[in-house]
């Protein structure tokens, strides 16, 4: 098989698994909305059974997303309330990921004064997601709160009567992407580069650049559809 067929195949692999996970997260997304609907978020932070209730009610949808996307390694609801009923910001999250010791989900226990110092408001996938047609891509970033590993987050708003009341998403650890990369990029005999859109090094088969760093390559590249990704084949 020639290099410009594997070539073919990993952008392939690409669009796949792009594909799969931004599925995920729309079904997160409906899944969270329609949970919402009939025990909304509004109200909890002065309500703490309600906001177990809540927690209970989202877990299913969580899992499930989990149990079955083979490339997600985290999934929850994130939101962040600030009105004039509240002294300060509610943060709210109900986050799980694959325990790899355990090889079972498990949940990210912050209480409210952690929550506010990580203030996740601030966070690219939760303050940009707003402004996306689709869903948000972002990183690869190390994320220090559950894996310390490097990370892309894919999020989609949660929209109750037009108003946004925070952001499924769905977590890809770039490890997972080298692993369905790597039987390919061992046939060829050009080196291969993955980029975000910002030119941050997502993957490398080529010593010089390494995940997370900030290159410049003057060389044509293919893209993914979504225009998340830049393949460069040197």
């Amino acid at each position: 098989m020639s290099d410009v067929s594997h070539h073919a195949r990993i952008v392939n692999t690409l669009e796949e698994l792009f594909a799969a996970v931004t599925l995920s997260t729309k079904t997160l997304s409906n899944h969270v909305n329609h949970q919402l609907a009939t025990l909304p978020v509004a109200g909890i932070a002065a309500d703490k059974q309600r906001e177990s209730s809540l927690r209970k009610s989202l877990y299913p949808s969580i899992e499930k997303v989990l149990l079955e996307s083979q490339f997600c390694s985290g999934a929850g609801f994130a939101s962040h309330l600030a009105t004039e009923n509240l002294a300060q910001p509610y943060w709210f999250l109900e986050w799980w990921f694959k325990n790899p010791k355990s090889n079972q989900q498990s949940c990210l226990d912050l209480d409210q004064a952690t929550q506010q110092r990580l203030d996740f408001s601030t966070f690219e996938w939760f303050k940009n997601t707003p402004d996306a047609e689709d869903v948000y891509l972002h990183g690869p970033y190390v994320d220090y709160v559950c894996t310390s590993a490097y990370t892309i987050t894919a999020a989609s708003p949660v929209v109750i009567a037009g108003n946004m009341v925070g952001v499924a998403a769905v977590d890809i650890l770039v490890s997972r992407i080298e692993e369905a990369l790597l039987p390919i990029v061992k046939q060829l005999s050009s080196k291969v580069i993955m980029t975000n859109s910002d030119n941050r090094v997502i993957f490398s088969s080529h010593l010089q650049y390494r995940t997370g760093s900030l290159v410049n390559i003057d060389v044509p590249y293919q893209t993914t559809q979504n225009g998340f990704c830049k393949i460069y084949f040197l």
